[in-house]
C-alpha cells in the first residue's frame, strides 16, 4: 500500500493544484461527498484527520522507498502507467462485449457550451482519483477489514462480498443526486461490472493501478467524445 500511495500522491497533488489555479467551479461528486463529511466534523477532528492522513502518506512513502531494493526498479512507475493504460484500453471493449455498446464517458460537462474544452479532462482525473479512493480504498478496503477482523469472515468470502458491495454502490452512485443519470439497466450493469473489475484489480494489483486505469479510461472516453462531436 505504501508504494501505491507514493505513486498516487503526485497525481493527487497535481490535480489539487490544477483545481486551485483553474477554479472550474465544479468538483467530482465522490470528492464532494468526502468534503461534506469532513465539514460536519468538529474542527479538532478535522485537524486530527488531516494530520493523520498526511502522516499516513509520509510513512507510506518512506516505507516504500526504504523497501524498494534494486536500483533497477526505479523505472517501475513507468511500467505501472503502461499497465494501467493497457488495462484502460481493454476495459471498454471487454465490458461492451458483455453488456452491449453503451459508450459511457466520465461526465456530461462537455455537452455544456459555456464550459472550457479542458474541463471534461480535469473532471476525468478527479473521477479516477476520488472514486477509487472512496469506493476501492475506503469502501472495499474498509468492508474487508470489518468482515475479516471483527466478523471473522473467511478472507476469500470477505473479499468477494467487499468487491460485490463496493461495485454495486459504485454503479448506484452514478444514478443518484442532482447530477446523477436516469437509471437504465444496461448502464447500471456496465458500471457494476466495471466496479467489479476495478475491485479485483485493486485487491490484486493495488490502488495505484486502478486509479491510473480509471483516469486513463475516462480520458480516452473524453477523447472519443471530442473526436465524434
Amino acid at each position: 500500500m505504501g508504494r501505491s500511495l507514493a505513486l498516487v500522491l503526485p497525481l493527487l497533488v497535481a490535480y489539487e493544484i490544477a483545481i486551485a489555479v483553474l477554479a472550474p467551479g465544479i468538483r467530482n461528486s465522490a470528492e464532494l461527498a468526502v468534503a461534506e463529511f469532513v465539514r460536519k466534523l468538529p474542527e479538532h477532528a478535522v485537524q486530527a484527520l488531516r494530520y493523520s492522513a498526511l502522516a499516513t502518506l509520509v510513512v507510506g512513502c518512506v516505507w516504500w522507498f526504504r523497501r524498494s531494493r534494486p536500483r533497477a526498479e526505479v523505472a517501475r512507475p513507468q511500467f505501472m502507467l503502461l499497465e494501467a493504460l493497457c488495462l484502460a484500453v481493454l476495459l471498454g471493449p471487454s465490458l461492451e462485449f458483455l453488456v452491449g455498446r453503451i459508450g459511457l464517458s466520465a461526465s456530461n460537462v462537455e455537452q455544456l457550451p459555456p464550459n472550457p474544452a479542458w474541463l471534461p479532462y480535469l473532471m476525468s482525473v478527479g473521477a479516477g482519483l476520488w472514486e477509487e479512493i472512496v469506493f476501492r480504498l475506503g469502501l472495499l478496503g474498509g468492508l474487508y477489514v470489518v468482515l475479516c477482523r471483527f466478523m471473522r469472515t473467511h478472507e476469500r468470502a470477505a473479499l468477494g462480498i467487499s468487491v460485490l458491495i463496493s461495485a454495486l454502490l459504485f454503479a448506484l452512485y452514478h444514478h443518484v443526486g442532482t447530477a446523477g443519470e436516469p437509471f437504465e439497466a444496461g448502464r447500471f450493469a456496465f458500471r457494476t461490472l466495471a466496479g467489479t473489475i476495478l475491485g479485483v484489480l485493486f485487491a490484486w494489483r493495488g490502488l495505484a493501478v486502478v486509479v491510473y486505469m480509471h483516469v486513463f479510461y475516462d480520458l480516452l472516453c473524453d477523447v472519443r467524445v471530442a473526436i465524434l462531436s
